[in-house]
């Protein structure tokens, strides 16, 4: 399975699909909670949190992360995670708000795809943008040249904004959807040094 295909899991599980296994190059150390800011955290994926469920059953939700509505149960729920955290970095988006902290999504990032869920009720407000510009430093750290969304749908323009706005480009057009990517630094200064 490549990981580009991971959101069409519900349907590749029925399907009992088999893939070749892509292997990720990202050390696989034990990842470390991470401070972005005051108010968010990156918690390493240990288990599925029932906070999941929220995201990945609610039909309006799943057609912006899979062209869909439809609900994964909680088996698909874990499998997928457990795919993704095999295949490249997975975390938890810890907010705090104050007062107390909660799990309010997650985020992965493979060798050619990255993947962000916010909680409905936390849209709006650059968390997903912050949290994005976090992984864009570190896939720079650990010499990518490029990082990778597969898929955005045509209709998810709050995604699509976002994006565009950290300076991702579409660049593959698929079935209701593009696929964005945005060239990292160390790439760009081998262009400069190449003319």
């Amino acid at each position: 399975m490549t990981s580009a295909k991971w959101r069409t899991l519900a349907t590749d599980l029925v399907r009992k699909r088999t893939r070749h296994k892509s292997e990720s190059s990202f050390n696989r150390n034990t990842p470390k909670k991470v401070r972005i800011n005051q108010n968010i955290r990156l918690i390493p994926f240990d288990k599925m949190r029932e906070e999941s469920l929220k995201w990945y059953q609610d039909p309006e939700s799943m057609r912006n992360i899979v062209g869909v509505k439809i609900i994964y149960t909680k088996e698909q729920i874990q499998e997928m995670y457990k795919w993704q955290n095999e295949h490249g970095l997975l975390y938890y988006i810890e907010y705090y708000n104050g007062f107390h902290k909660q799990i309010i999504g997650d985020v992965w990032l493979a060798e050619d795809d990255y993947a962000i869920v916010i909680d409905q009720a936390f849209r709006n407000r650059h968390i997903g943008r912050i949290v994005t510009k976090y992984f864009i430093y570190k896939s720079n750290k650990i010499g990518r040249e490029f990082i990778t969304v597969s898929e955005i749908f045509n209709w998810n323009k709050a995604s699509q904004k976002m994006f565009t706005s950290l300076n991702f480009y579409p660049f593959k057009e698929n079935k209701d959807s593009w696929s964005y990517r945005r060239q990292l630094k160390k790439s760009q200064k081998g262009k400069e040094n190449s003319k």
